[in-house]
């Protein structure tokens, strides 16, 4: 082809396109709900694009300051404690409370306090937690303050089983069931504990009469991870939360690759707890299983006998409207035995992309929720951790999704409804348009979806909420003191 006509056709083709620009609108063809046709307009060709991103660097510079030396909780005076809580306060967002009562944690710290059994706190969340990625630092803060070590209860299948604080291997016939997500036909029951999910290694029997005769074989792996905090890396006691089996299972238990216990499990309608002690933590544990039924495995513990212990439950996609879908008797029992105190809800990220003007029905439903865990266990302390920033891209830059502060306030509503604390993460982090600043950070801060925090990013969220929450603490205390 000629070059004169080559120019011509490209000459063509740009005519076409800016006459495009200049009569597509401006807010684009909305074709569905969900999905807007949008077009590059003139002004966004050849313009620079002006960011109205929320300017973060004073609130990194303040949470960068060493905060994590605290006084252990036997140095109580009056004096350290004023010293600690002003140094926190000047670098926090306070957790909020319903009719502005501020005491309403006080119970949980008495207890936390004075109880000489282990104290355990539930972090559930979406993805924006998997990992251990918010939930690993906080714990490590509890530990260093109130005592206890070990990374708390997990699942032996998760949707991301890249945690920092453990390294988890397994047979590749294990399978995940969940009340979240896709739904399983096949599950006729309402038994999930308290992760919300179990794992097996063979499909559901019907019933102890089954004529399947196989003998199935599975193990699992726990290793000590390099990456964990020293804390989550010690433990003394190992659970493991089972039951439901139809058939008997044969289990050994293996310690630093040798034969530590071996157990029978029997057939049961209800779930059990198996403790292993240790004199030492081991370098690795192994359970191996054999039998023609698996049994739901709930949850895996690694903690020690006192202190304080923080799980990490993520729930991919979940939008935190799952407990009133579960066995709450089941649930009760297990919160119970696991002496679990508190629970922090912290979701909304799968709540944004379904955009409505009214979230009165996720106010609604949230409330429903938390209610249902108060009425099961009246004196559970719970605090909801609001929705972050989300961004989505308009022309050349990227906008707080519009319905944000509309999530954000159903929620404390529905925790306000609950009597429940709750903590600002969309402000704490710096409010509109501020999640373009934690990914544009140097060093990043947030992945480049403008919607999940990396680990930098998710030790600094942790790092603002730990410091909010051991503010609520040292009023505790001080209020304590002037008393006496």
């Amino acid at each position: 082809m000629k070059p004169s006509k080559v120019l011509l056709f490209l000459l063509t083709v740009f005519a076409i396109l800016l006459l495009v620009m200049l009569i597509f609108p401006k807010d684009g063809i909305k074709i569905t709900k969900q999905f807007t046709l949008r077009f590059c307009s003139v002004d966004e060709l050849f313009s620079t694009p002006k960011s109205n991103y929320a300017d973060i660097s004073t609130l990194i510079k303040e949470v960068a300051k060493d905060t994590s030396k605290v006084n252990s909780k036997d140095e109580v005076s009056l004096d350290s404690i004023l010293v600690e809580a002003d140094s926190l306060r000047k670098i926090i967002r306070q957790l909020e409370y319903p009719h502005n009562d501020s005491t309403l944690l006080y119970a949980f710290f008495k207890g936390l306090t004075e109880n000489k059994d282990l104290v355990r706190i539930v972090h559930y969340g979406d993805s924006q937690i998997e990992g251990d990625r918010v939930t690993s630092y906080f714990r490590n803060r509890m530990q260093a303050k109130f005592g206890g070590s070990g990374m708390g209860m997990f699942a032996v299948v998760e949707a991301n089983n890249g945690s920092t604080s453990i390294q988890k291997s397994y047979s590749d016939n294990w399978n995940r069931y969940t009340l979240f997500g896709r739904k399983n036909a096949s599950l006729l029951h309402k038994h999930f504990g308290a992760l919300l999910s179990y794992s097996r290694f063979t499909y559901q029997l019907k019933d102890s009469m089954s004529n399947d005769s196989t003998m199935h074989e599975a193990w699992i792996n726990l290793k000590k991870s390099s990456n964990a905090f020293a804390l989550a890396r010690k433990y003394s006691q190992c659970k493991l939360i089972y039951g439901y089996n139809k058939k008997t299972v044969a289990l050994e238990c293996y310690k630093n690759d040798s034969l530590f216990k071996t157990e029978t499990l029997h057939a049961s309608n209800d779930y059990q707890i198996l403790t292993y002690n240790f004199e030492n933590t081991p370098n690795d544990i192994t359970f191996k299983f054999k039998g023609k039924d698996s049994p739901n495995i709930f949850a895996i513990s690694l903690d020690d006998t006192k202190g304080i212990a923080v799980d990490n439950v993520p729930l991919r996609g979940s939008s935190g409207l799952d407990f009133t879908r579960s066995d709450l008797s089941l649930l009760k029992r297990m919160y119970d035995e696991m002496n679990v105190k508190m629970v922090i809800l912290q979701f909304g990220v799968n709540v944004a992309p379904n955009i409505v003007s009214d979230y009165t029905f996720y106010e609604n439903w949230f409330y429903s929720q938390l209610k249902a865990i108060k009425r099961i266990c009246p004196d559970m302390a719970i605090v909801v951790i609001g929705i972050s920033d989300m961004s989505r891209k308009t022309g050349n830059s990227y906008e707080s999704f519009p319905n944000i502060e509309k999530i954000r306030d159903a929620q404390k509503k529905a925790a306000f409804k609950a009597n429940c604390a709750f903590w600002d993460l969309y402000q704490a982090m710096g409010g509109k348009n501020s999640m373009p600043s934690w990914v544009l950070a140097k060093p990043s801060l947030a992945s480049k979806d403008f919607t999940h925090f990396n680990y930098n990013g998710a030790k600094i969220v942790s790092e603002m909420f730990s410091n909010a929450f051991l503010n609520e603490y040292y009023q505790y205390l001080i209020n304590n003191q002037k008393k006496k």
